[in-house]
């Protein structure tokens, strides 16, 4: 299940840092969220995979605030188009990954309905959503392949 934030903005402070570091705020239950949008596909203990249209540079520093473990730092470590692979500089603590799944709220996105009462209609509806994230996977798999099969040449 995806996991929403978002990127705070940040205002210029006086102290200068080598490196930029962009502020990930994890969209809580009743939290109202500002800055460019973020979802979290999946969080770990080690790292996080991000999709966003706010575009990142592999290498960049994002500090993340997580519940039960506060600001912890992410590199990127790859990106796909608009998904970013994040690896945690330190692995979060076992809670704090649960807290943040608990705390998150669940999200139904604008263009899907809520699931009616009738178990055969939603098991229908529930089997579009997986042909369309199946076709989203392999459509994934054929560029990472032929991004392979041009690095081999």
């Amino acid at each position: 299940m995806p996991m929403f934030a978002h990127f705070e903005e940040q205002s210029q402070t006086a102290e200068r840092r080598r490196s930029q570091r962009r502020a990930l705020q994890l969209d809580l239950a009743g939290a109202p969220a500002s800055g460019a949008q973020v979802t979290i596909h999946d969080l770990s203990l080690s790292g996080a995979l991000l999709e966003t249209s706010i575009a990142l540079d592999v290498g960049e520093i994002l500090s993340m605030e997580l519940p039960h473990a506060g600001g912890v730092e992410a590199v990127v470590v790859w990106n796909s188009g608009e998904f970013y692979g994040c690896q945690f500089r330190t692995p979060i603590p076992p809670a704090a990954l649960s807290a943040a799944l608990l705390l998150s709220p669940p999200r139904i996105p604008a263009d899907v309905s809520p699931l009616p009462q009738d178990p055969i209609t939603e098991l229908r509806q529930l089997n579009e959503q997986v042909e369309r994230l199946a076709h989203q996977v392999e459509e994934a798999i054929e560029k990472l392949s032929r991004k392979n099969h041009g690095a081999e040449k």
